[in-house]
């Protein structure tokens, strides 16, 4: 068999799963690592006119890396600067999510106090950032369910039922952290 008549298939000739989709992708991968990699210039994007630009930018490497379209544009992904324990942080409002697992919100927090005396002496490249999920989760009712979850530089971490999936609950949720 010639490598173009290979078909992905299973024994029972059902298609592989196509991989993640770019809103997982997006979410949990490309926004984790510029976020965990670079915390400020990350939250500077984020609060810049040039937001809008950037997810666009993101966006577009990620479909071309799963290599299939999102069924989203990048219109359609907010950005939201704002603070949570009076620590700066950017939310990231997704489109709705289709599948478990995917995103409705993305939190980015950077744990530094700027509105009190910063130390002369602080490395803003040592700065880490927390990274924080609003997943559409699975539930054995068939409701409608969020969990709250978080990435470190390697792990997913759950903490359990998250609120509703809007900008506040999310913003109050986070301040329930131990961030």
């Amino acid at each position: 068999m010639g490598q173009s008549d290979f078909q992905d298939e299973n024994s029972e000739g059902v298609p592989e799963d196509d991989g993640p989709s770019p809103h997982y992708v997006l979410a949990h991968y490309a926004l984790r690592q510029i976020a965990l990699a670079e915390p400020m210039q990350f939250l500077e994007i984020a609060a810049s006119p040039d937001a809008d630009k950037f997810i666009a930018a993101l966006l577009q490497q990620v479909v071309k890396q799963c290599g299939r379209e999102a069924g989203f544009d990048a219109s359609e992904i907010k950005v939201y600067p704002t603070r949570v324990n009076n620590y700066p942080c950017a939310v990231i409002e997704m489109p709705e999510p289709q599948e478990a697992a995917e995103a409705w919100l993305v939190g980015v927090v950077v744990p530094v106090d700027f509105s009190v005396k910063v130390p002369a002496d602080l490395d803003l490249d040592q700065i880490t950032a927390q990274y924080y999920t609003l997943e559409k989760g699975v539930s054995l009712t068939g409701e409608p369910r969020t969990v709250l979850a978080g990435w470190d530089d390697q792990r997913h971490n759950n903490y359990g039922d998250g609120p509703e999936p809007t900008v506040e609950a999310f913003v109050a949720a986070l301040c329930g952290q131990d961030g």
